[in-house]
């Protein structure tokens, strides 16, 4: 009975200092706190129930946050799905209020393809380095830094605009 208690104060611990990281680093890649904040709460919900295996692994924050993209993959396609639904029947989709934008950096990164986005949100928000970011996505270290290129060249072309070079 002592061992599950320690247990649960080391996933606790892990919750208390990764939760809000998390939330900001994924609600940057999608642009939406909410749906952002459901996913990792889902994660650590999934961590708690399969805690026993999860605390022996290598990096267990790191299936976490897997475990929380993959959740905000999910909840995209299901969105993207009902509004396909929604069209295909002429119906009038619901109003949804839009959620407004945590600040300037995640309204920049909105227009950026998914990748990029989660590739900044990640290295930029969370603190992960190249090759963290890299085994969190599935996608090689070169790939990660093409996305983290690609996403700055773009954000500083958007930062260009409208100032004249003489």
């Amino acid at each position: 009975m002592m061992n599950d208690i320690r247990m649960v104060d080391d996933l606790e611990s892990l919750f208390r200092a990764h939760h809000g990281r998390l939330v900001r680093a994924l609600t940057v890649a999608c642009g939406n706190e909410q749906i952002a904040a459901d996913a990792v709460q889902v994660a650590f919900v999934k961590a708690h129930l399969k805690w026993r295996s999860i605390m022996s692994y290598d990096d267990p924050v790191g299936w976490i946050r897997r475990v929380a993209i993959n959740n905000m993959r999910d909840e995209h396609r299901r969105e993207s799905r009902k509004q396909r639904v929604v069209d295909r029947l002429g119906a009038e989709p619901e109003v949804q209020v839009q959620a407004p934008q945590l600040d300037e950096v995640a309204a920049m990164l909105a227009g950026l393809p998914r990748q990029q986005r989660l590739s900044l949100a990640l290295f930029y928000v969370d603190g992960l380095s190249v090759a963290e970011t890299a085994a969190t996505l599935g996608i090689s270290e070169g790939a990660v830094k093409f996305h983290l290129h690609q996403g700055r060249s773009t954000l500083r072309g958007q930062l260009g605009e409208g100032v004249h070079h003489e």
